[in-house]
């Protein structure tokens, strides 16, 4: 047998996770963590990853043009990876601190905010700083007073030539085509108004404090814009004016206007607005704003979110300033999205899908949260409410969402799998909303059908199918216990769990000490109608708690919006007996529970009695004895004369193996104690039965059950394994025994395979040192070692407890709280290869998809200059842009870029092709560029900027861009002129300058 560690598949992250990038065109998503490693999910086995050579903390990720990921780091640095090469091709540094930057996904140019308060731009598609220097703005307003940094940056979402600069006493809007200041936006507060919860009141010498600004944002119509300050007040502004509409707080409106009483420092600091967006629906006009912060103590910490939702944007000309003031006042509706966790929220991404642009923010169905505890965590937009659904993620990422507590692996049927799963068609695209790039991992034949069983905190319970090499998380099925027992905190967490394959059924204990048990079935609650999936349709065992009673019917708690699923059947309370130290449900339909009490029960579940009930002591002691492993077998015991029956085994903390013998018909059954062994140097932590005739797992079916045992005349081998030793047990006589260094023994397992010349399959020993770092294969009953293999992860043990062993060789493998990796260690998985899986890596960038238009100008801002693409290229780098680049990234994103003349005609006709995993043959177009009917030219030189400029309006109204023609036709005559100005100045001193 040709042992070694094949790796099948890779989970998780390594470290916590700091921030992430969503990008709804390429359908990628991007992480990274405290260790700056940056990992790329797309859908299903697809999983890039690499570290970025920075000592400093990555504060922000964006994906631009569809081939580039950017990673700006809180120092000067920005690193350029291509999507395509899989690595860092560019590092942008700046000499002075970057403290705010902006980006659009369209654009290659990233402006940046510096410590001295000017604004740079790089052009990521060659590493280099461009011409723009833009000075600090703020000491012109503000004259007696010293040079400022950058506080906040922001481009205009309807033009890339205006941007929102923000520093800390003034905020400017700024076009880059007039070369001008077009507005000063000052938040002042005079004496006796309130201001925010945090206000400091420093007045100056004019009688005025001035909060400082710390984020700003633009409406998605571009018509109002947001500066936000420290003492927490919002103040909304109309950007075409420049007048203030409104400032208010989270809780008041009307912050800065006086009151005529005297303002005191609050005690009771709040805590500060940390992040902010302004979210649209697919119609750009209904928003609403979503906040961290500001709604509590600061000593509390960040535990929830604040949606205000205003509903659609109400006319801008015939909107009165005391209109819109009362529109920004009275929101209609203000809703608080609670995050029930110790850790506090570090973050929120939005994860917009209708498209990239409004800062990520259009048509956002799920908001990203991420923990200080690096959890991430996703809640659904607008309702507020948490998913753990995983098929909305590959199994890379749902794995993880919430964490996982406990695991354990079983066998099952690969037709019973079949028949369990709803089966894809063949064109339909898996639910996640991750779907960009294509695997080189395989799929494998699945000669064996197996589950892993993970156990989460927050009450989730997940089976995952991983019979074709990897934990498929469209084929998965998902127990939601907080939503049957109506909690939703860190009492619900999973702490075993344990499956019986031939019946279907779950049992699992939970942080409380309670014992729940589920089984496959038609759900007699279902309603065949849209309703809230956290409502539960019974009523009657609603006070849990208080019932009194050890068992619990919870049938009635079924979900009505399943309609066939694992559905509550009872529920055991602990009473007065402690936590649960093992638990497990056989294919017999008992289930077996020991408590720390020393409490053995064991649950007919089929008629919820319980029929039997002890307290383990320790005879020559005379103190409680608790379970810490059970297991149920059949055979032959020492007091046996002709005929095997079903076994229980029950180990001690104490290292004693106690043998139970079950006999009787349903309705009538009888546990008796057989016999007793101390067989391990401590407690026992796995039992397996095997078969000593045929070196199968010697596990009872119902089978055993209805017919007579008197065949089944032999004496199984117990293999017992505490944290140190390893025991072979049969007819109450030790066998073999194997010793480890103290703690060294993390998972004992049993696997099979055909052997080589026999073709019988063989079973062996498996066994997991995650303090030696080494994977054994052993054999039965002898414990001879086979096999030694070294484990290629850092492994933490704590976590490597928390292994399975599976069928034909495979081990999934716990490697840290955040990390995990199915291997097969025989090497006789058969990969199903294709085309696209042949690739040594991932595939990332899709060639076919087109990067949609960017959202047209305004109307109501026709007389503010405005720019095109072309325009806004030579204005910072000072030429054209070149149709051929010597980068295959630069060459590629112009291919698919919404500015590329050529696709003009194609882009609203053009629909994305994504790998499809179900497909037997992919579509021809997957990695091809995109095909479309030959453009017309572009403008010549010599025909000015203007005709150009209409050139492009035309193009795009052919291709449904509405109301662009309306704002071009009303450009001044003198554009050129303008742009020459502009130009002229770069020369001149304003865009020029070194960079200092």
């Amino acid at each position: 047998m040709p042992y070694g560690i094949y790796e099948l598949q890779k989970y998780g992250i390594i470290g916590n996770v700091q921030t992430l990038a969503f990008d709804p065109i390429q359908s990628l998503m991007a992480v990274i963590t405290h260790f700056n490693h940056i990992y790329i999910f797309g859908q299903a086995r697809v999983n890039v990853s690499f570290t970025l050579n920075s000592v400093s903390p990555i504060r922000a990720l964006r994906f631009i043009k569809g081939i580039y990921l950017i990673a700006v780091d809180s120092a000067n640095s920005i690193f350029v990876i291509s999507l395509l090469q899989k690595k860092v091709i560019h590092t942008c540094i700046a000499k002075i601190p970057i403290t705010a930057f902006a980006c659009d996904y369209s654009l290659e140019f990233v402006f940046v905010g510096l410590k001295n308060g000017s604004v740079r731009a790089f052009n990521i598609e060659t590493g280099l700083d461009t011409v723009l220097n833009l000075r600090e703005q703020q000491t012109p307003v503000f004259r007696l007073e010293g040079a400022y940094e950058v506080s906040a940056l922001a481009i205009h979402p309807r033009d890339i030539g205006t941007l929102l600069i923000s520093y800390p006493k003034v905020t400017v809007i700024y076009n880059l085509v007039g070369n001008s200041i077009l507005h000063n936006l000052v938040y002042k507060l005079p004496r006796t108004a309130p201001g925010g919860e945090n206000s400091l009141y420093e007045y100056g010498a004019d009688g005025f404090y001035y909060p400082k600004v710390v984020h700003n944002l633009w409406h998605p119509n571009g018509l109002h814009c947001i500066t936000v300050h420290t003492d927490n007040s919002i103040v909304f502004w109309d950007a075409k004016t420049g007048e203030k509409i409104l400032a208010r707080t989270l809780f008041d409106v009307d912050v800065d206007e006086p009151t005529g009483k005297a303002q005191k420092i609050s005690k009771h600091r709040m805590t500060k607005i940390k992040n902010i967006k302004w979210l649209c629906e697919e119609n750009p006009e209904k928003t609403s704003l979503l906040i961290l912060g500001g709604d509590g103590y600061s000593s509390d910490g960040y535990h929830q979110l604040v949606r205000m939702d205003f509903g659609k944007m109400i006319s801008y000309s015939l909107t009165s300033y005391a209109q819109m003031a009362k529109y920004y006042a009275q929101p209609r509706e203000q809703r608080i999205f609670a995050i029930h966790s110790k850790a506090s929220i570090v973050d929120f991404v939005p994860l917009g899908e209708a498209s990239p642009y409004f800062d990520g923010c259009h048509d956002v169905k799920l908001i990203s949260v991420i923990m200080s505890d690096g959890a991430i965590k996703f809640l659904h937009y607008p309702e507020g409410k948490m998913t753990m659904n995983a098929k909305y993620f590959p199994s890379t990422v749902s794995w993880l969402n919430p964490k996982i507590t406990c695991s354990s692996s079983s066998y099952l049927d690969r037709r019973i799998i079949n028949s369990l799963v709803t089966i894809r068609r063949i064109d339909q695209l898996p639910d996640s909303i991750l779907k960009g790039g294509i695997p080189c991992h395989p799929k494998y034949k699945a000669d064996a059908g197996s589950l892993i069983i993970t156990g989460h905190e927050n009450g989730f319970v997940r089976l995952w199918d991983s019979s074709e090499g990897e934990l498929d998380s469209t084929r998965i099925f998902e127990i939601d216990i907080s939503a049957i027992i109506q909690k939703d905190d860190e009492s619900v967490s999973v702490v075993h769990v344990s499956f019986a394959p031939e019946t279907l059924e779950v049992a699992c204990s939970l942080a409380t000490g309670d014992v729940l048990l589920f089984a496959y079935q038609v759900n007699k609650n279902y309603q065949d109608k849209k309703n809230d999936p956290h409502l539960v349709s019974g009523m009657g065992s609603l006070s849990l708690e208080k019932s009194g009673r050890a068992l619990i019917n919870i049938q009635d708690r079924s979900p009505t919006h399943i309609k066939k699923g694992f559905m509550p059947k009872l529920m055991i309370r602990p009473l007065d007996n402690g936590l649960v130290t093992a638990v497990t449900t056989s294919n017999l339909g008992f289930v077996a529970i020991g408590y720390e009490s020393g409490r053995l029960l064991l649950i007919d579940r089929r008629s919820g009695v319980v029929i039997h009930n002890e307290l383990l002591r320790d005879k020559g002691l005379s103190i409680s004895s608790e379970a810490t492993a059970i297991e149920f077998g059949y055979g032959l015991h020492s007091s046996s004369k002709d005929r095997g029956t079903i076994l229980m085994y029950v180990g001690t903390k104490i290292g004693r193996l106690l043998t139970f013998e079950i006999t009787g018909l349903p309705g009538s059954f009888r546990v008796n104690f057989v016999e007793q062994i101390d067989c391990n140097d401590e407690a026992i932590v796995s039992i397996i039965a095997v078969n000593s005739e045929s070196g199968r797992p010697a596990t009872p079916t119902l089978e055993h059950l209805k017919r007579d045992l008197t065949a089944d005349r032999f004496f199984p081998y117990v293999v017992t394994a505490s944290r140190s030793d390893i025991r072979v047990i049969k007819n109450n006589s030790k066998i073999a025994h194997k010793t480890y260094s103290k703690g060294d023994v993390s998972k004992v397992g049993i696997t099979g395979a055909k052997t080589t010349y026999t073709k019988k399959v063989a079973f062996g020993l498996v066994v997991i040192l995650g303090g030696s770092k080494q994977l054994l294969t052993l054999t039965i009953p002898s414990l001879i070692e086979m096999s030694s293999l070294r484990i290629p992860y850092r492994i933490e043990p704590r976590f490597a407890t928390e292994s399975s062993i599976l069928p034909l060789g495979d081990v999934f493998l716990r490697i840290t709280e955040t990390e995990a990796a199915l291997i097969n260690i025989m090497k006789i998985r058969t990969p199903i290869m294709s085309l696209e899986t042949s690739r040594s890596t991932d595939t990332l960038f899709l060639k076919n998809i087109v990067v949609p238009w960017r959202p047209g100008s305004n109307p109501m801002l026709k007389n503010t200059p405005s720019v095109s693409y072309d325009q806004l290229y030579i204005l910072l780098t000072g030429r054209e842009r070149r149709p051929d680049s010597k980068s295959e990234e630069a060459n590629l994103a112009w291919e698919v870029s919404c500015y590329n003349p050529a696709n003009y005609t194609y882009i609203s006709s053009n629909s994305p092709i994504y790998f499809n995993p179900n497909a037997i043959h992919q579509n021809t177009q997957l990695m091809e560029t995109p095909r479309r009917e030959v453009a017309k030219k572009r403008a010549s030189k010599g025909s000015g900027w203007l005709g150009g400029v209409s050139q492009y309006a035309q193009n795009t109204l052919e291709s449904a861009q509405n109301n662009m023609d309306t704002y071009l036709g009303d450009l001044n005559d003198d554009f050129d002129k303008m742009i020459s100005d502009a130009k002229s100045d770069a020369i001149k001193g304003v865009f020029n300058g070194n960079f200092s």
